[in-house]
């Protein structure tokens, strides 16, 4: 439905907090969702050659070198022999399955003449470099060298493929170049105890979209690190998504996640007075009033509580087992975390949107952003297959995708701004951007991450 937004006042607070949702809940929430960020704001702008500058982008890529990144779902690499190529920036790598608990990851390059291994993700019994025919076995050793005579420097004990640091979570594979990174347990804190009791073992990737955007990469991720866009990009969705009541986590001590709660099928602030509940339940269920199967709310019902309900039916049959006493926030809202540098990932049961954004082929202008929902199946059954990845053309909408349901018209909207943001910053006679103390505090948080890194890079 439409609202009228110059009904809007000018100074507005929230009628609710996210906190106050949760109070309402009918069932005790998690302990994670009462877990406050307490970081001090940061109010400095934002220098935008950060956005602009090809040689900071040049010395921003080298950050890769030293975090923790996801480069695949487990699901990619099944058996042992799958293999999975990841690029970032100019860098390339392998990630192999060895056994059933074992993968490792290798820069994709060969030890004779530097060629890569391999050009596409696949299967092999050993990697073999298609130039002169070295070869490695899959953990890494030195298995045949062309005409071995003729290289006499070559011990094969030195001579294996060097490893980089692996890790799993959640069924992403992660890697680390840095030798002396971190574990990936205490990089990803709080997420690994968030997110503890919500099946990933159960998780499979279910749907995986990738579109080449206009702008550097960290344009495109900022557009989704809050929710204060929605007013003006998103207002079709005011009437059932609570922008306005959206909680923004930081937390001191914590450089690599920080999170935002939004309060989904309840209304926004700017329109909870145009609105009934059913309005916000027809609406947040994308139907209209003379569908077959319209859920009428009972009186006294809120659409939040009607929502809950009918989430808790379908998560129920995709685990297979019942969730009786779980909150509606759980089941119903959008809460998802930021991991430092560039993934996004949703919490509960699901169906959990991700998103990955890196720079495209190494420019520093455009973006390879991906997407997709995470689904969960029963732990009786098999991991499904993972779908192959739909690659859109800079013309092709979000929205052609069917399997994206309503969020591609959503993302649609959202890359209208991308482009002209990037080209905004080239025309704007100011050296930066500024941010609101609060709800862009990710933003800010994300950028004292990055310089915390760019001080270290020799």
């Amino acid at each position: 439905m439409g609202y009228d937004l110059n009904k809007v006042p000018a100074q507005v607070t929230p009628h609710k907090t996210y906190q106050d949702y949760l109070d309402e809940d009918r069932h005790e929430p998690a302990p994670s969702l009462r877990d406050l960020g307490d970081a001090p704001p940061r109010l400095q702008d934002i220098d935008k050659a950060r956005y602009l500058d090809r040689g900071f982008y040049e010395r921003e890529r080298k950050i890769f070198d030293r975090v923790w990144q996801v480069a695949c779902r487990e699901e990619h690499i099944p058996e042992v022999g799958d293999f999975h190529v990841y690029e970032i920036c100019e860098r390339s790598y392998l990630l192999v399955r060895l056994g059933v608990d074992e993968i490792k990851a290798y820069p994709n390059a060969c030890l004779h003449r530097g060629r890569k291994l391999a050009l596409e993700s696949g299967h092999v019994p050993r990697f073999r470099c298609p130039f002169h025919g070295f070869t490695w076995e899959l953990d890494g050793r030195l298995s045949h060298v062309p005409c071995e005579w003729d290289f006499p420097q070559i011990k094969p004990s030195e001579f294996g493929l060097p490893e980089v640091k692996v890790d799993t979570f959640a069924g992403w594979v992660f890697i680390n170049p840095d030798p002396d990174a971190m574990p990936l347990e205490q990089y990803l804190d709080p997420i690994w105890q968030h997110y503890a009791p919500y099946a990933w073992e159960q998780s499979y990737l279910g749907v995986h979209v990738a579109k080449v955007l206009k702008g550097n990469w960290k344009i495109v991720q900022e557009a989704f690190m809050e929710a204060m866009h929605s007013l003006e990009t998103h207002p079709q969705i005011l009437g059932s998504v609570d922008d306005f009541g959206c909680q923004y986590d930081v937390w001191n001590g914590k450089l690599h996640v920080n999170r935002m709660m939004a309060v989904f099928a309840a209304p926004s602030t700017y329109v909870v007075d145009q609105v009934t509940e059913q309005e916000v339940l027809d609406e947040w269920l994308g139907r209209k009033s003379s569908d077959a199967d319209h859920i009428v709310l009972e009186p006294g019902q809120t659409a939040r509580a009607a929502v809950a309900d009918l989430k808790r039916g379908q998560t129920e049959a995709s685990l297979g087992r019942p969730l009786s006493t779980l909150s509606d926030a759980e089941l119903v809202d959008g809460w998802y975390y930021v991991v430092f540098p560039n993934f996004m990932l949703w919490g509960g049961f699901g169906p959990n949107m991700w998103y990955r954004f890196r720079p495209h082929k190494d420019r520093h202008e455009e973006t390879l952003m991906e997407v997709g929902y995470i689904m969960r199946h029963p732990e009786d059954q098999p991991k499904p297959e993972p779908p192959a990845m739909i690659m859109l053309d800079l013309e092709t909408p979000w929205s052609s995708v069917e399997a994206l349901a309503g969020l591609g018209f959503v993302l649609d909207q959202d890359t209208t701004n991308m482009a002209a943001v990037h080209d905004g910053l080239k025309a704007s006679f100011k050296p930066g951007i500024t941010l609101a103390a609060y709800q862009e505090s990710r933003i800010a948080h994300f950028h004292h991450t990055l310089d915390r890194y760019m001080n270290n890079i020799e």
